[in-house]
């Protein structure tokens, strides 16, 4: 009987249940979602669905990525409610948007094939979908298709990282010194990249060239901005160019850093690919939204499609523009970030372990190389974990009750999947947790072999080698 109440959960059809269209959508995790009238090429609302809270925005067609943020009346994300029974969704933002999910749907919008559903929302039917065949977020950390063939390497000594800097294009050939010397200097600014938090520094040169560095986090909430992730760190530099009063941006080389996300020590962060993207002889291979910088009076103003002013933070039209605010310094040149970034991966590569948060940063990485996975174990980095936990807690007694070992390094996170009877997962008062322990280099995973002892035993992962991925290395790849 216990078995069968199991295999219904879920909405399972063989139970006589239909799956709810409201619950499929609000699960797909970094998926965009759009809600529209007619050819959806205008009058669009984009949704991404967190774990508490949506981002919601105001965009100008299906597709289309940036855009006015809907907040709730605290200028936060609003929260969102999910009614399974009556296959609606209410977002709380200032103007509450109820939907009630009708019927499946697919079909073309704004040119673009995509799949959703037929909903009823002011009194209407309007359609809310995704892309059929999402592309890569275009940001300063993606790219189009190139004109020339793309080439890979893997490993930091590898022929293409020693010849990577060579496809360099020299952003001094052609330039024209600025006019309005307004715009000469460094300054940040601060937007969001789809819906997570980015931060910007550029640096304007008299000469008519600039470097404009954006580091993506990975979360929606500014207030978290310095406990946050690195997803990746993009520099592009390239040439200004006047026109009716504004500086026009035309890129040339864009440098990518991704850095390992899961279980990321912010101290000591790993870099899993860099890539090279150049617009030369050898095609254009940047695909960055059209962006310029105006000059107001009042504020210098930076213009991209390809970002998102912050709450109460847009200038300009619309408030789409960000605020520019002068600042000390300058934005580092490609060959040093490149340089910097190989540098910190070979000193990683060299002694990849050196404590808790190195120890949690590796096995995150690993997971990502084999599909959230470590060995045969399935992990979830986007739940519970961390590293500031004492290795003397978890003291582990062989079969034999004698104390094994100490561990050298531990942390714990969550797992995947819950697997009944597996005695790998640790019950706790907050959860189910894995814990991984090493010792000598060798992976250990800690086993309760009976739930109802407090007695834990650590046990060999052999099939689980503790090296770190190796670091791959593009220069402009097709997406």
């Amino acid at each position: 009987m216990a078995l069968a109440v199991l295999l219904c959960i879920g909405g399972l059809s063989a139970c006589g249940k239909k799956t709810s269209l409201v619950a499929t959508a609000v699960k797909r995790a970094d998926t965009t979602w759009f809600l529209y009238a007619g050819t959806g090429k205008k009058d669009t609302l984009s949704f991404q669905f967190n774990k508490n809270d949506a981002v919601v925005k105001a965009v100008d067609a299906v597709g289309e990525t940036a855009g006015q943020n809907k907040l709730n009346g605290n200028f936060a994300n609003p929260k969102y409610t999910a009614d399974t029974a009556a296959e609606t969704l209410r977002v709380d933002a200032n103007q509450t948007i109820t939907m009630t999910f009708l019927s499946e749907f697919t079909g073309r919008a704004n040119g673009q094939n995509v799949v959703g559903y037929n909903v009823r929302y002011n009194n209407k039917t309007y359609h809310f979908v995704r892309l059929k065949r999402t592309p890569k977020k275009q940001s300063a950390s993606s790219a189009s298709t190139p004109q020339s063939s793309g080439v890979s390497g893997t490993g930091a000594d590898s022929e293409l990282a020693a010849k990577l800097m060579k496809s360099i294009v020299n952003v001094n050939d052609g330039a024209e010194p600025l006019q309005d010397k307004a715009f000469v200097g460094t300054y940040t600014f601060r937007m969001f990249i789809g819906k997570n938090v980015g931060l910007g520094q550029i640096t304007i040169n008299e000469n008519g060239t600039y470097q404009n560095a954006i580091t993506e986090l990975n979360t929606t909430n500014p207030a978290d901005v310095d406990k946050a992730s690195m997803i990746s760190y993009s520099l592009v530099t390239g040439q200004l160019e006047a026109l009716y009063g504004k500086e026009y941006l035309n890129p040339r080389n864009l440098l990518t850093v991704a850095y390992t996300v899961h279980g990321q020590n912010i101290q000591r962060r790993l870099p899993q690919r860099v890539t090279l993207w150049t617009n030369g002889h050898g095609g254009n291979n940047i695909n960055l939204a059209r962006a310029r910088v105006e000059n107001t009076g009042q504020h210098l103003i930076f213009y991209s499609k390809d970002y998102t002013p912050w709450p109460k933070e847009g200038l300009g039209p619309v408030q789409t523009g960000l605020a520019m605010t002068k600042a000390e310094g300058t934005t580092p040149q490609v060959q040093d970030i490149y340089t910097t970034s190989l540098n910190a991966y070979r000193d990683i590569q060299k002694t990849p372990v050196k404590n808790n948060a190195d120890f949690m940063q590796l096995l995150g990485a690993i997971s990502d190389a084999h599909r959230q996975a470590v060995g045969q174990v399935a992990v979830d980095f986007s739940d519970r974990y961390g590293a500031g936990v004492k290795t003397t807690d978890y003291q582990g007694i062989a079969k034999d009750g004698s104390k094994q070992p100490q561990m050298q390094y531990v942390f714990v996170v969550s797992p995947a999947k819950v697997v009944e009877g597996a005695t790998y997962i640790i019950n706790t008062q907050s959860g189910s947790l894995l814990v991984f322990g090493m010792l000598n280099n060798k992976l250990y995973l800690l086993h309760q072999p009976d739930p109802d002892s407090a007695t834990v035993t650590w046990i060999g992962m052999n099939d689980v080698d503790l090296t770190v991925p190796p670091l791959q290395i593009r220069l402009n790849p097709g997406i």
